[in-house]
């Protein structure tokens, strides 16, 4: 049930619910009718014996003798089925019904019980009506059949109750849901492209219509510290690339100068390589604050992937010039689309600088591409040491390395990220899939249209 909808299990529950309360009302019905039948009999067996003796005492050919044995005319026909004992004013039993078969009635004058008599339940009282003590029972199988019957129907009704209640359940829940799903389409339409996007304001002044105004003010603060934090982003970005630029151009005019030390052209020369490392990730920093923005142009071209994927193959065959790395490629004869060159080209430039890191000496790198009826499948996969899967959910996050990767490995964890926000851009997709165990493979989908 944790993973039905709302809507089901409200119809669920009121069905649950109404089935138990049927049940129990049920239950209590019945025991109701039970008590007040066996009242009605106990008052009905009372007045039989209370008639009996009306009857001996003046019937015209009756006993002159109380103590005299009586015989089954005394007796009225319709108290012929009950069980019977007559008793004399000493307790002698002056008759007794063939249908008790020798069994006794026993029980304290003035009081009714529920017994077996003669392997059937009965329900059996005794009264002194002077002068004789009756002892009069009557079977309880009508009542016992009436209520075994009503069971039954109970029974018989609860699951068409129970279906009825669901629907109906169904339906209430569709209804009382149908805002919130409201809500929650209008929420996923909320996005960096589109901030100013909010929840529409119901007309009943009711919870819903409270939550939607929280949501509406929580939506406003978040849009304030987005913009604030993509503006600063942008903007430290963007004003760190010229010191950088300047700095960097002094000490490229540094490293030409002849009056320098061994020492000194070492120090220069890393430097230099350090700063070709910044700029790098302040372009980088900045691509994600315009994506972040929602201002990234695409300059869409239709072009060949087959020929940037070609191009990308040769830079690994660079990169890994040395470690014995193989790389392998199957590519149709050619893979069109429409996108923008230099943005895809990053995308590829990404995969295959990461595929070229985490690939051990001997390994393979492997780069496949297809074309499906919308997609244009991209795989590049590498030989290595499987992602723990507690890094699988984080590992296209900024600034986020897995746990697995070794101090050696240079980089600041934003290519994953640069490469699926690019690709997002497109409209396309950038995941990680699960492969065979010491295979690491990641795909990039495109739209083809």
């Amino acid at each position: 049930m944790r993973r039905w909808s709302l809507k089901v299990k409200v119809g669920v529950y009121a069905a649950l619910l109404t089935m138990a309360a049927l049940i129990a009302g049920a239950a209590v019905m019945m025991l109701t009718l039970y008590f007040y039948q066996l009242s009605e009999l106990d008052e009905e067996l009372h007045g039989d014996a209370s008639e009996l003796v009306w009857d001996l005492k003046n019937f015209r050919d009756g006993p002159n003798d109380p103590r005299e044995l009586l015989s089954v005319k005394f007796i009225p026909v319709d108290m012929r089925e009950d069980y019977l004992v007559i008793e004399g004013p000493e307790g002698q039993i002056l008759y007794q019904s063939s249908n008790l078969k020798g069994a006794l009635l026993g029980g304290a004058l003035g009081r009714t019980q529920t017994i077996k008599v003669a392997g059937h339940s009965a329900r059996v009282g005794a009264w002194r009506v002077d002068p004789y003590v009756v002892r009069i029972g009557a079977r309880l199988n009508v009542i016992q059949r009436f209520l075994k019957d009503l069971g039954i129907g109970f029974a018989t009704a609860l699951p068409a109750v129970g279906l009825v209640v669901f629907f109906g359940g169904l339906w209430l829940g569709r209804r009382a849901v149908s805002p919130v799903a409201k809500l929650s389409a209008a929420a996923e339409r909320i996005s960096a492209n589109n901030p100013m996007e909010r929840l529409p304001q119901p007309a009943a002044r009711d919870e819903i219509a409270k939550l939607t105004e929280v949501l509406n003010r929580s939506f406003d603060r978040l849009q304030d510290s987005y913009e604030i934090a993509t503006r600063f982003s942008a903007d430290a970005s963007h004003q760190l690339k010229t010191p950088v630029a300047i700095l960097r151009a002094g000490l490229d005019h540094l490293s030409r100068a002849t009056d320098l030390s061994e020492a000194q052209s070492a120090e220069v020369s890393m430097l230099r390589q350090q700063t070709r490392r910044l700029t790098s990730l302040i372009e980088d920093l900045l691509l994600l604050a315009q994506a972040d923005a929602g201002r990234m142009f695409l300059e869409k071209e239709d072009l060949d992937l087959k020929i940037l994927i070609q191009a990308a193959s040769d830079d690994l065959q660079a990169l890994v010039e040395g470690k014995e790395i193989t790389v392998e490629e199957d590519l149709p004869d050619s893979l069109p689309v429409n996108v923008d060159r230099r943005l895809v080209s990053m995308v590829l430039q990404n995969l295959v600088e990461n595929a070229a890191k985490y690939t051990s000496p001997g390994g393979i790198v492997r780069i496949a591409g297809f074309q499906e009826p919308e997609w244009l499948v991209v795989r590049i996969s590498n030989t290595g040491k499987d992602i723990p899967e507690e890094d699988r959910e984080h590992i296209f996050e900024r600034f986020r390395r897995g746990s697995s990767v070794g101090g050696d490995v240079r980089g600041y964890g934003l290519g994953l990220n640069i490469a699926k926000e690019l690709l997002r851009a497109h409209g396309g997709e950038l995941r990680l899939n699960d492969s065979e165990a010491g295979w690491i493979e990641f795909e990039f989908r495109l739209p083809v249209g």
